[in-house]
C-alpha cells in the first residue's frame, strides 16, 4: 500500500480549500477543543456543520464524533491544550496519536487541523507524517491512498512555505521506513547502496559530495571503533560522508549518527526477548541522512557547510568478532578497553566525530543515537537526552525540538563527576567503553556515554565548556519509536536547529 501524504494548504479562510476538501468522502477535523468551537474561524460551514457538533466532545480528551452529511463521513476530534514549557507550541504527540486512530485503514481522507498560530504548523505537519508509516510487507494490502492535509490557522500563516514542509514531512516518513526495514533487507551493504542511490538520484545535482570509507579500507586508515564493532558481519562496516558547502559558506556544522542496522550485542549477547526491534539501533544516522537531505533540498544551510556523517555497522556473532578485553585504537588515537561488546555505538560515534574534527573543521558537531536503554529513566520515552559542553548551544536543541515536535531535555553535563577519567577508568589503556570494576555503572549512565563521545573530540580545548566549538549528544533510544513503528526521530529537531544556525 502506498500511502501520498500531501500538505495542501495554509490559510486563514476556510472558503479558499472548500472544493478540495469537497472531493473527498472521508474528512477528519482536529484541533484543540477551544478552537474548533469558533463557528467563524473553521470550516464547519463548509463541511456543512454547526458549533454544535463540536460540543460534545469533552475537553482535555481524545474523544472523537462522527457525523454523515451530503455523503461524506466527517470525524471531528479533538486533543488537549494543556502545554506545560517542555512539549512546545503544540501537542505533537496527541495529533499523531489521533491521526493514527481516526484516519482509518483504507480510502482517501481529507484532515483539516484548526490551529492557532503558524509556529505550531510545522510540528503538527510531522506528527501527522509520523501516523503514516511506509513499510509493510503483508501478503495482503490496501489500495494506494491520498491523505491531504489542510491547515486553517487563526492568525493567519503568510510567510508559510508548504512545498518546503513538504520536504521536511516526507524526511520524517522516509527516516521511519528505513528504520522499520527488518535486517535482512537493511544490512551495511544495502544501507550505503541506498544513500549512493539518494546522493545521484536527488543530492549530486545540490553540489554534494559524498565519500565512502568501507570495509578493510576502514582498518587500514585507523578507524578502530567502526571497524572493530562490524568486522564480524559479512556485510563489512562504512563511513559515509555527505558534505554540502555553499559559496561564501563561514561556519561548517557536522551532524554524526550511528546506524547499527542490527544489534546483538555482539559476545556480549543480548538475552531472550533484548534482541527484538534491534533493527531500530541505525535511527540516529536515519534522523541525520534524512535531516540533511532535508536541509540541503530546502536551502537552510546558506550561511554554513553542513556535513553528514553516517557510522554504518551490524554487530554480529563470529569468530571474527571483537572480544570483551580487546583494546582497540579508535581514529582519535585514544585506546579503548572493552568492557562489554553490547556497548557498540559509542565506539562508532566516537570515529564519526574524530572524524569530523580531523577533516571538516567544525563549528558545530551533533552526534545523535539510539545509545543507551537508560535515556528513558533520565528523560523519558518521549524527550530525547541531550549533552552539550555549551549551555547556549543546549538552550537551542531543545528549542529546536519544540519547534519541531521532536522533544529533548538536557541531561548532566558535569565532567568533574562523569568523566571517562572517572567513571570509565582502565589501568592499561585510556578508557573502557562502559564503567567496569573501577568505575561506576549507576553514576548518570546515558550522560556518561555522551561524554565518552565527546573524549574524541579534538583539539580538546575547543569542545571543552570554555571553548568556542558546540557539541551536543543526542540520545533518541526510546522517542526513536512509538506503539511498534519508527517515528523518524531526529530529522526535525536537526531541521529546525539548521534554521536556526543559518540565521
Amino acid at each position: 500500500m502506498t500511502v501520498r501524504v500531501s500538505i495542501c494548504s495554509v490559510t486563514a479562510d476556510t472558503s479558499s480549500f472548500s472544493a478540495s476538501v469537497d472531493a473527498f468522502k472521508t474528512v477528519l477535523l482536529i484541533g484543540e477543543k477551544a478552537q474548533l468551537i469558533e463557528p467563524n474561524a473553521i470550516p464547519l460551514v463548509v463541511l456543512g456543520l454547526s458549533a454544535d457538533f463540536i460540543a460534545p466532545i469533552s475537553d482535555g480528551t481524545t474523544e472523537t464524533i462522527t457525523s454523515y452529511v451530503a455523503g461524506k463521513t466527517i470525524t471531528a476530534a479533538v486533543f488537549s491544550d494543556k502545554r506545560t514549557r517542555n512539549v512546545g507550541p503544540v501537542r505533537a504527540d496527541a495529533i499523531q496519536d489521533v491521526v493514527s486512530k481516526n484516519s482509518g485503514k483504507d480510502g482517501n481522507v481529507a484532515i483539516v487541523v484548526r490551529l492557532q498560530s503558524e509556529i505550531q504548523i510545522l510540528p503538527a505537519a510531522l506528527a501527522i507524517a509520523r501516523a503514516f508509516p511506509i513499510y509493510v510487507r503483508k501478503q495482503k494490502t490496501a489500495a494506494e491512498r491520498t491523505v491531504n492535509v489542510y491547515f486553517v490557522v487563526a492568525n493567519g500563516a503568510e510567510s508559510v512555505n508548504i512545498a518546503k514542509i513538504q520536504i521536511v514531512a516526507d524526511a520524517v516518513r522516509e527516516a521511519a521506513e528505513l528504520v522499520d526495514t527488518p535486517p535482512n533487507e537493511l544490512n551495511p551493504t544495502t544501507y550505503v547502496n541506498f544513500v549512493r542511490k539518494v546522493w545521484a538520484e536527488r543530492l549530486e545535482a545540490t553540489g554534494v559530495t559524498l565519500t565512502v570509507i568501507q570495509g578493510k579500507e576502514l582498518e587500514e586508515r585507523g578507524y578502530g571503533g567502526i571497524w572493530n564493532v562490524g568486522k564480524g558481519s559479512e556485510n563489512l562496516p562504512a563511513l559515509v560522508v555527505l558534505s554540502h558547502v555553499p559559496e561564501g559558506a563561514k561556519k561548517s556544522v557536522a551532524w554524526v549518527g550511528k546506524g547499527i542496522t542490527f544489534d546483538t550485542g555482539g559476545l556480549s549477547i543480548k538475552i531472550s526477548g533484548a534482541m527484538c526491534n534491534m533493527k531500530t539501533d541505525m535511527g540516529g544516522s536515519a534522523g541525520v541522512f534524512e535531516g540533511f537531505i532535508a536541509t540541503v533540498l530546502n536551502g537552510v544551510n546558506k550561511n554554513f557547510s553542513l556535513h553528514a556523517i553516517l557510522c554504518i555497522a551490524e554487530n554480529s556473532v563470529d569468530e571474527r568478532s571483537y572480544r570483551v578485553d580487546d583494546i582497540i585504537t579508535a581514529y582519535s588515537g585514544k585506546t579503548v578497553e572493552i568492557n562489554n561488546t553490547d556497548a557498540e555505538g559509542r565506539l562508532c560515534l566516537m570515529d564519526g566525530v574524530a572524524h569530523a574534527c580531523k577533516h571538516l573543521n567544525p563549528d558545530v558537531i551533533v552526534d545523535m543515537a539510539t545509545l543507551t536503554g537508560a535515556q528513558t529513566y533520565a528523560t523519558g520515552a518521549k524527550h530525547a537526552g541531550l549533552v552539550s559542553n555549551s549551555a547556549d548551544f543546549e538552550h537551542l536543541m531543545v528549542s529546536a525540538g519544540k519547534a519541531s515536535g521532536d522533544l529533548a531535555f538536557p541531561m548532566l553535563y558535569c565532567p568533574e563527576f562523569i568523566s571517562v577519567e572517572n567513571v570509565m577508568p582502565s589501568k592499561v589503556a585510556d578508557m573502557t567503553n562502559i564503567p567496569g570494576n573501577l568505575g561506576d555503572r549507576t553514576n548518570a549512565p546515558s550522560a556518561g556515554a555522551g561524554l565518552f563521545v565527546q573524549s574524541h573530540l579534538s583539539p580538546e580545548e575547543k569542545w571543552l565548556e570554555s571553548g568556542d566549538g558546540m557539541w551536543c549528544h543526542v540520545d533518541m533510544a526510546f522517542p526513536s519509536r512509538t506503539a511498534g513503528r519508527a517515528t523518524g526521530y531526529g530529522v526535525g529537531i536537526l531541521y529546525s536547529v539548521a534554521e536556526s544556525l543559518n540565521s
